[in-house]
């Protein structure tokens, strides 16, 4: 077997692993060098991404046979996973363009698994359209105390005056009601 056939194998073997044996295999990987701690972030990731995908269509059959009510606690589930979402993207596209399994194998699925968040996140949006939770801000998004709580302040004058450059941390709306503020970054001139 030809190293290359071999780093295939694996590869395969992987897609195949359930969340015990991507335990297993984890921390068998612990305290290697750093191309195999990649490899492991990716195993883990993978993992993840399958877990999550099975949650999103659980959901999508749900949706339609639940009636969601204004309190918080009951829309709590959507906000988490909203983050979940948000963080794994983030830890995808983090990853560096190296791996032990080498930079083409690893860059085909990094981007099919950012291909596949994608997707779920499209669908997500739809779940959240359906029970009438909205986002409370997004970028370009002029500042507004009752919607939002600047964390962060930058000054930068290519960009207008109290707009938002970045959310940190998603804020929702149900029927005009505040469920959480969002947490933003805020460009703001001193003259």
């Amino acid at each position: 077997m030809t190293k290359e056939q071999f780093k295939e194998y694996i590869c395969q073997q992987i897609d195949l692993m359930d969340s015990h044996d991507f335990q297993e295999f984890s921390s068998l990987l612990k305290g290697n060098s750093q191309e195999e701690d990649i490899s492991t972030e990716l195993i883990i990731i993978k993992g993840e991404f399958k877990k999550l995908t099975k949650l999103v269509h659980s959901m999508e059959k749900k949706i339609d046979g639940v009636k969601v009510s204004k309190e918080r606690e009951e829309l709590e589930p959507f906000i988490e996973f909203d983050a979940f979402l948000k963080n794994s993207k983030d830890a995808i596209d983090s990853l560096p363009e190296a791996s032990f399994f080498g930079k083409k194998k690893l860059n085909r699925s990094v981007s099919s698994l950012q291909n596949g968040f994608g997707s779920i996140g499209t669908k997500y949006e739809k779940i959240l359209n359906q029970i009438g939770l909205t986002r409370g801000a997004k970028i370009g998004d002029r500042f507004d105390s009752n919607l939002h709580e600047a964390v962060e302040v930058i000054e930068n004058s290519k960009i207008e005056d109290g707009m938002i450059v970045e959310v940190l941390e998603e804020g929702f709306i149900y029927q005009d009601k505040i469920i959480n503020y969002a947490k933003v970054k805020v460009n703001r001139w001193t003259s």
